[in-house]
């Protein structure tokens, strides 16, 4: 066969502007199927086709008179036509050695005669050709229609940029798309006197409710007038380019951060007004993240990645504005891996684990009961704090997940230890998404009935912010839980609202004080006297009290001068696994009780 075109020397610039300029999506464009059918006319060829020639393949774009939408590279006539920016002509191809054994010309559609004008860009990449072809041989074309052929082509060229500038703009809004922006960046990549800045104009959460309250339409003019509010404080030269439906990207020059943050501040300035939309006013919630440009990023999708996490850590954080920080990518990026990770720890056997802390009876020196506590031994990134990888988890549906597998091996734990003849409670934290439906109590009441504990034996800690959501639906679920003898804990007492009026009305058994309540209360009398009240109130309600963070022996035994029921924290014990609980329980545990007894009388 014959032997297929040299590749041109700017390939690499040649495939990228392909790519970019969107030249090989397969959808129909009028205008150059206009083109074609006139360009057939005029020269009375059976076919006209625009071709871009890609890596492997070339692709018609518009054509008439071939069924085919592609052909191999290798074969390809318009792979030649590529090489120089002048018409490329083929009078009879079976007379061409480099085409006289091509499977276009031996067979289907039998070329003999060809020319195509190359698709020149204004920096000179040939990107394919606008060709004629004939199942006939013909002489080389007449100086005029050489002229007309490469008008022909111009025209295409033209219709070519025109699309890829309307794919250039967001149509509802009228600004420039994603694709322009990073085309931008590219473009200013090495110049570090720029920035790319993204304005985080409204949280989608909010956004979300407006478009339930008042329509997409009020959404949509809403958005439009944040733009114009926008352009008000802006350059009147200056791009704005949609990221989201709630953000809005600009490419600054500045001199220094300080003419910069000038301009960052007026923008906060102006949006704390509220905006007025159909004579509804609608207060902006707007955070602007800003990268510097030069710092040797290669790939445009990344910086505007990194510019959209400095914004959304900006409204976050309540700051205004916020310059990219590498750690602060580093911790982002950290938490997606957690939570893309959580899923696959709760299906394996051996990430997933429970520790086992111990709560002291301060009147009698027993222990009544142990809080399980969830581990996560990630198998590349090492042991993961349970205060990191829980926040995460109650963000998002996995947190069911967590639940459900604490609930299950905690259950199972205690009534092991039931068997064995261990006197004390198990205890496990619920969130507030537990306590939302019945499907975590559901689940509580099957391990139940399925391990056979008595479920005396069993006590859920849930924290206050549970309350805050949906009180009525918190309260049924906790009702539930304790008809069936489950005791109920307050934990964390101290950190939320402790709001007594519902407090009182929940089936709780239990107020566990939160450990930032007592562990100064041997040094700060204003923290004693707190606790002191908190602990009387909460006695003469009814509640069973427990402190947790008891570190040091001063602590101790000032809270059970107080009168707290039980206490836990290091003094009395750090979590244990099951083992080294047993083993303490049946040793060192004694020794424990009659130190801390003897400081409590």
């Amino acid at each position: 066969m014959a032997n297929s075109a040299p590749i041109p020397l700017n390939e690499a610039s040649r495939l990228s502007r392909i790519t970019h300029m969107g030249l090989l999506d397969s959808a129909a464009d009028e205008v150059l199927d206009h083109i074609v059918d006139m360009v057939a006319h005029y020269f009375d060829v059976p076919i006209a086709l625009v071709s871009i020639v890609s890596e492997h393949r070339q692709w018609f774009r518009a054509g008439t008179g071939l069924d085919e939408r592609e052909t191999p590279r290798e074969i390809s006539f318009c792979a030649y036509s590529i090489l120089s920016h002048d018409v490329f002509q083929v009078p009879d191809a079976l007379l061409d050695t480099r085409f006289n054994d091509n499977p276009l010309v031996t067979g289907e559609p039998h070329i003999r005669f060809y020319a195509g004008v190359p698709l020149v860009t204004a920096d000179g990449l040939a990107l394919g050709t606008l060709c004629i072809i004939d199942n006939q041989p013909r002489p080389p074309l007449a100086p005029r229609d050489l002229t007309m052929l490469e008008m022909y082509g111009q025209l295409v060229m033209k219709r070519l940029n025109n699309m890829r500038k309307a794919s250039y703009v967001d149509q509802p809004t009228g600004l420039f798309n994603r694709l322009r922006l990073e085309e931008d960046i590219l473009a200013l990549a090495e110049r570090d006197d720029h920035a790319l800045v993204a304005l985080d104009m409204v949280n989608p959460v909010f956004l979300d409710s407006i478009i339930k309250a008042l329509g997409y339409n009020f959404a949509q003019e809403l958005v439009r007038c944040m733009i114009d509010s926008c352009r008000e404080q802006l350059p009147a030269d200056t791009a704005l380019y949609k990221v989201s439906p709630t953000r809005i990207a600009l490419l600054t020059r500045h001199d220094g951060p300080e003419q910069a943050e000038h301009l960052f501040r007026r923008l906060i300035k102006h949006f704390q007004r509220p905006l007025i939309c159909r004579n509804i006013p609608i207060q902006m919630d707007v955070g602007i993240g800003v990268l510097p440009l030069g710092l040797g990023r290669c790939d445009e999708k990344d910086w505007i990645r990194l510019v959209v996490s400095a914004a959304d850590e900006a409204r976050g954080k309540a700051t205004g504005w916020r310059w990219y920080e590498p750690h602060l990518d580093f911790a982002q990026q950290r938490a997606f891996l957690l939570l893309a990770s959580l899923a696959d720890a709760v299906r394996s056997p051996d990430q997933l684990s429970l520790v086992f802390q111990p709560r002291l009876e301060v009147s009698t020196g027993r222990i009544v009961t142990v809080e399980a506590l969830l581990r996560w031994q990630h198998p590349v990134l090492g042991p993961i704090s349970p205060a990191e990888f829980i926040p995460l988890a109650e963000k998002t549906a996995l947190i069911r997940s967590l639940s459900l597998w604490v609930l299950r091996n905690a259950v199972e734990q205690a009534r092991s230890w039931q068997r064995q003849g261990y006197a004390f409670k198990v205890a496990m934290n619920v969130s507030a998404i537990d306590l939302a439906n019945s499907q975590f109590s559901d689940a509580l009441f099957e391990q139940l009935a399925i391990s056979g504990l008595d479920p005396g034996r069993f006590e859920l800690e849930f924290t206050e912010s549970a309350l805050c959501d949906n009180p009525d639906v918190t309260r049924q679920q906790l009702e539930r839980l304790r008809a069936l003898n489950i005791d109920i804990a307050i934990d964390d007492f101290g950190t939320g609202y402790s709001n007594w009026t519902y407090l009182r009305q929940l089936p709780a058994t239990t107020v566990k004080l939160d450990k930032s309540l007592v562990e100064n209360v041997d040094a700060n009398e204003k923290d004693r006297r707190l606790v002191e009240a908190i602990v009387d109130l909460a006695r003469r309600l009814g509640y069973r009290v427990v402190a947790e963070g008891a570190e040091t022996e001063d602590v101790y035994e000032i809270l059970c001068q107080l009168g707290c029921h039980e206490v836990q924290g290091y003094l009395i014990a750090r979590p244990m696994t099951v083992s080294a609980l047993e083993h303490w329980m049946n040793g060192e545990r004694s020794n424990k009780v009659k130190q801390l007894r003897a400081l409590g009388r």
